[in-house]
């Protein structure tokens, strides 16, 4: 939800389950609204409907594995960096904020941070291309904008999600469509 004009509130770093009303001054007026996004259709007072990300999610947010015993947890070695970095995308919770506080309901923020937590890791790159595409398709289906690097979305991210990952789906969506292996 909306709160005073802000997704979530006005505490970066803070969903609207983790704001106390101590923090409002007695007196204060508070303004709830739902999310406006075309995407996110208002099912009653301040519910809406996120089911696009499922959607999304569903064109293309898993990766392949082998059934069977489960590997041992260091039988791929995956460099810090490159594991942190896919930690932090995954941290992405899905709630929408991005869309909402984009001015053209974007979701770029959300895909992309689905794309690198998959992407990055050696379990993800058997679907790498045809993931990012997937989503991507999948995501302009659903009606969501474009990106215009505003970053409201990386502003109003609970979970501080960085815009970053946009320009790695962004180069990602171009090497799969131009079927390149070299970096842009």
């Amino acid at each position: 939800m909306v709160i005073n004009g802000r997704p979530h509130g006005p505490w970066r770093g803070t969903t609207v389950c983790q704001l106390h009303m101590r923090e409002y001054k007695d007196g204060d007026i508070i303004v709830i609204e739902p999310f406006r996004a075309a995407a996110f259709p208002v099912l009653k007072d301040l519910s809406i409907d996120r089911s696009a990300f499922d959607r999304i999610i569903q064109a293309g947010g898993y990766i392949s594995v082998n059934t069977g015993q489960a590997q041992d947890a260091n039988a791929i070695p995956i460099e810090k960096d490159l594991a942190s970095e896919a930690f932090d995308a995954a941290a992405c919770i899905g709630c929408g904020a991005c869309v909402a506080a984009c001015p053209n309901a974007s979701a770029m923020l959300f895909v992309s941070a689905k794309v690198a937590h998959l992407g990055l890791l050696p379990q993800g790159q058997v679907e790498r291309k045809r993931r990012v595409q997937a989503m991507v398709k999948q995501m302009d289906a659903e009606g969501f904008g474009m990106c215009s690097n505003v970053t409201a979305c990386e502003a109003e991210c609970p979970k501080e999600i960085s815009v970053e990952n946009i320009a790695m789906l962004n180069r990602e969506y171009f090497k799969s469509v131009i079927g390149s292996e070299t970096s842009v």
